[in-house]
């Protein structure tokens, strides 16, 4: 027996009951490859979903027909797959994950947009990026002739994997993420960061976002601080400091032990006696400093 591993997936857009199914599924199967799983066996209890993964029957609904087309490509990396129906009432465990969530927050994937939306970007004569030497190197074994940037290729390399012929990023923390070039890049940032109730994520929020829906590539920090800075909204709207630089003032003290500055530092590891933060006090003449370990960050 193995390990069982929970995994949970908010959806925070509009969606019915077999989309989320399918998002499941999709993060599930994503997840899977993630940790070099080869054989794996599904359990469902829409029907829809299993009959249309399994060729039985196809619907007219089309949202629902455009996620078949995300999970097959992934399914095709097992060695080994299945798909079957279960009823409800067989299917407590994940109903009452379902109910109670997750509490560490960390194994929560949160999807803010359907996947397929982020993923509809023009498959034209692309312009070179920074995949072409990885997807070169992966699907054709092609490498520089100095040796040593043949070397460095290849521990990049390491980091990456193809998905029916799809380049993702290998990560510990979170499944597969799809690189994309920058032109996909730009159109992903400007879903994410328009968002559904137009809420501007800036910065290192906007990055966060990205990368939870699935999404990575190399310059991904710059690239959102640079659109950031382009939006014109964001700019007008944004709860910036508008107020003149000044100098800094210094707080003195004229004789020892009369001006003290105090601070809390943590949370630190929990020691035995319950201690995981510290009120830190320091005197501004002598610079003396007192510590005081604390269960709580109060008085």
């Amino acid at each position: 027996m193995g390990a069982t591993v929970h995994q949970a997936v908010t959806l925070q857009f509009k969606a019915m009951n077999n989309q989320a199914e399918y998002v499941a599924l999709i993060a599930g199967l994503n997840f899977a490859l993630s940790i070099a799983v080869k054989r794996v066996q599904v359990f469902s209890n829409s029907q829809l979903v299993v009959n249309q993964v399994n060729r039985l029957f196809e619907t007219k609904d089309e949202v629902l027909r455009k996620y078949p087309q995300l999970a097959r490509p992934l399914i095709s990396q097992f060695e080994d797959f299945s798909l079957t129906h279960i009823p409800r009432e067989e299917n407590q465990v994940a109903d009452r994950l379902a109910k109670e969530g997750l509490p560490d927050l960390r194994r929560t994937q949160v999807f803010e947009r359907p996947s397929f939306e982020c993923t509809e970007v023009s498959s034209e004569e692309q312009p070179p990026c920074w995949m072409d030497r990885i997807l070169s190197y992966l699907k054709n074994g092609t490498q520089p002739e100095d040796r040593q940037e043949a070397q460095k290729l290849k521990l990049v390399c390491a980091k990456y994997t193809l998905v029916d012929g799809e380049l993702y990023r290998r990560s510990y923390a979170k499944p597969l993420t799809r690189c994309l070039r920058p032109e996909e890049a730009l159109k992903i940032m400007e879903a994410v960061h328009r968002g559904e109730c137009e809420i501007h994520a800036r910065g290192r929020s906007l990055v966060m976002r990205i990368l939870r829906q699935g999404f990575f590539w190399p310059n991904i920090h710059k690239d959102a601080q640079v659109f950031v800075e382009k939006c014109s909204q964001c700019q007008y709207y944004a709860d910036m400091q508008r107020q003149p630089a000044g100098y800094l003032k210094p707080i003195n003290s004229s004789w020892p032990f009369a001006v003290w500055g105090l601070d809390f530092l943590g949370p630190m590891p929990t020691t035995i006696k319950n201690y995981k933060w510290i009120l830190v006090a320091v005197d501004y003449f002598t610079k003396w400093i007192e510590a005081k370990p604390l269960t709580q960050p109060n008085a």
